[in-house]
């Protein structure tokens, strides 16, 4: 059991660390972050072999066990951001939340996490909560996201009184985009300055960056050049910036609507972080709506919220003027133009703010071609710069190191970098710089899809690796070869021991000396407390279901870490609304079938003679998940399974859905 469990941890370090060269080991502790497990230097040796070393498949595990130490790292943080709440430590709170939220987003490029419910549960309980905590607390840290900033900003809007505010004083000159100056633009202009302030700085330095080049697309493009402000409200220029909602890049495109502008990703690389290619993108999906709406207001309504929005609130306010309209948006979208333009005012007459920022130098480089999976610090070297500028120039790589590809990797270099003393670096570098392979045994019903997720690997990187498709059948007993990172044992078994036993269900999944924070029992009046014994067949989301509670709530009262399974017999803490628990303490004397339809009751499903008029069919697409549609529609994951009667969250492009947007979240 102890080897399958080291080679399972060699895929979390490839994971989470790229194809590195070195080697440590770090504790795990409520304050640190799975970017905290990226090895540091301690050693210096050799870690891939050019040669394939068959391994047989029993020797792994399926990385469930390793997903989990993540998510328990991040539910930790949670517990943290929640106590510091209760003991007043705003700046606490904060960075705990923040920090729970990056190691989601880091886990969200883990091969179909969006069909892991754990997963989706976590990642809805930290951000609705962080969003209640925005909304009470009146302090906005430094170290706050852009996200959490915009949900302030959003507040602030609210309190404002819209009868006077959005009376036009005045109109900037000069610019395609008019830049309308009113009550609401000015309490923007006044919150970047004052509380917000040193966000603004931070843009303002960055943008030099960026600026010239993002200008020059626009300009290309055929797109005012005054439109790259919106990338500070959309990222704070921040290319690896993963919304809440799980936008990504300096231009917050989802992954289906960047895809539609060429966009690519996997596993990886993610061309919504790369600056050039996803400005380029943003540059020509603002033209394409700029010839629908002709406005440019509704251009950047429509950029935040989609295009049906906004015509839905013309048609409601029976006006095509933002401003008129602007009540019939959603929440976010009403102050999303007012913070554009507020920015633009400032970012283009700075002094006259009081900001004597000067920006950062323009990025400058060329390209070089890399045919193997390689580390950037070895990149680097050949380059003759650091890993910090490497990573810099070319955000889009996920893992630090180079992709396998059959065409050749196009790496960003310095300007300054002599391309022929690169050239002779890196066609020198020994095989044991590159890439590890692993052989796989296919046995009888295995599919590329199956060993892709076994091993971690994205399915596109394993089937280009064999010289197949994604479809392809696979034949028993033939090989395949897997691209992996190989690790020290000393590192593995560092890893291993935080793993749960899987003889002993009640272990927690992170066995440490560090400290662990438990959930304190809810103080709201409103609520009881009931309990219920756990039968065969529960799972914690039936459970959460079937009470009308969270799911990372039930582990939190009964200090259960993802990782460890409920037991049957075990009794297990709920807290309830009171007005409820007359009813839901029966649910405990019911069989599964009686409980799920007690659900379905409470749901308030529509009923058959309305379904004509509020059902629409909908068509799984390539890089679908419920998780997304669920999103994309206003519903959850859990309503579109009972609708469509699915047992799990697994989909695969071709299926057809009927969906009913109507019908409120539940």
């Amino acid at each position: 059991m102890r080897e399958k469990i080291l080679g399972a941890a060699s895929v979390l370090l490839f994971l989470i660390g790229g194809c590195s060269s070195e080697q440590s080991t770090k504790e795990f502790s409520p304050d640190s972050t799975a970017a905290a497990l990226v090895p540091t230097p301690v050693q210096q040796a050799p870690l891939y072999s050019s040669q394939p070393k068959p391994i047989a498949d029993e020797n792994f595990v399926s990385n469930d066990s390793l997903i989990a130490l993540q998510l328990e790292q991040a539910r930790q943080h949670y517990l943290s951001a929640t106590r510091a709440e209760e003991n007043g430590d705003s700046l606490r709170a904060a960075q705990q939340f923040e920090q729970s939220i990056q190691i989601l987003n880091d886990l969200s490029y883990y091969p179909e996490i969006e069909n892991n419910q754990d997963f989706n549960d976590l990642s809805k309980t930290v951000i609705e909560d962080y969003e209640k905590y925005i909304r009470k607390t009146g302090i906005l840290e430094s170290t706050s996201s852009v996200f959490a900033l915009r949900e302030k900003l959003n507040i602030l809007s609210e309190q404002l009184d819209t009868a006077t505010a959005l009376q036009q004083k005045r109109v900037i000159s000069g610019t395609t985009i008019p830049l309308v100056i009113n009550g609401l633009v000015e309490q923007h202009i006044q919150f970047f300055t004052n509380r917000g302030r040193v966000h603004m700085e931070h843009w303002l330095e960055r943008s030099g960056k960026y600026f010239p080049m993002m200008k020059r697309i626009m300009r290309e493009e055929e797109v005012p050049e005054e439109i790259v402000y919106l990338a500070m409200v959309e990222s704070g220029l921040n290319p690896a910036a993963r919304s809440w909602a799980r936008a990504v890049g300096m231009w917050q495109f989802m992954r289906g609507t960047g895809s539609l502008y060429g966009l690519k990703g996997n596993f990886w690389y993610d061309d919504r972080r790369d600056v050039e290619k996803a400005t380029r993108a943003a540059a020509r999906h603002l033209k394409d709506l700029y010839e629908d709406f002709e406005d440019w207001y509704l251009v950047m309504a429509a950029y935040n919220s989609g295009p049906g929005n906004v015509y839905r609130a013309m048609r409601r306010s029976g006006s095509n003027d933002f401003w008129e309209m602007r009540r019939h948006l959603p929440r976010e979208t009403r102050s999303y133009v007012p913070s554009y333009i507020a920015v633009a005012i400032i970012g283009m007459n700075p002094q006259e703010y009081g900001f004597d920022i000067k920006p950062a130098d323009s990025l400058e480089y060329e390209y070089v071609t890399v045919d193997d999976c390689v580390d950037l610090e070895v990149l680097a070297d050949c380059a003759g710069t650091d890993v910090e500028t490497l990573h810099e120039l070319n955000p889009g790589l996920i893992h630090r190191c180079t992709p396998p590809t059959s065409g050749g990797f196009q790496l960003r270099v310095p300007k300054s970098t002599d391309k022929e003393i690169f050239n002779t670096k890196y066609a020198a570098l020994p095989e044991s710089k590159k890439m590890y392979w692993l052989t796989h045994v296919v046995r009888r019903g295995e599919t590329i899809q199956g060993v892709a997720r076994h091993y971690g690997v994205s399915q596109q990187v394993l089937a280009d690796a064999n010289g197949v498709t994604t479809r392809s059948r696979l034949k028993r007993g033939s090989r395949l070869m897997i691209p992996i990172a190989k690790t020290s044992g000393n590192y593995n078994a560092r890893i291993a021991s935080t793993l749960p036993s899987p003889d002993d269900k009640e272990q927690p999944a992170a066995r440490t000396q560090s400290r662990v924070v438990r959930a304190s029992t809810p103080v709201s009046g409103d609520r009881t407390k009931l309990t219920y014994k756990v039968k065969r067949g529960d799972t914690i989301g039936h459970i959460a279901e079937w009470y009308g509670v969270r799911a990372t709530d039930i582990r939190n009262w009964n200090n259960l870490p993802f990782g460890r399974k409920i037991v049957v017999g075990r009794t297990l803490n709920l807290w309830v609304s009171k007005n409820e628990a007359s009813a839901l303490s029966r649910i405990g004397n019911m069989t599964f079938a009686q409980k799920t339809a007690l659900v379905r009751k409470f749901e308030k499903r529509p009923t058959q003679e309305s379904v004509a008029d509020v059902s629409i069919p909908y068509l799984v697409k390539s890089g679908d998940s419920l998780d997304k549609i669920a999103q994309e529609h206003g519903v959850t994951v859990r309503q579109i399974q009972r609708w469509n009667n699915l047992r799990s969250s697994r989909i695969t492009p071709g299926n057809k859905l009927v969906l009913y947007p109507s019908v409120r979240k539940v």
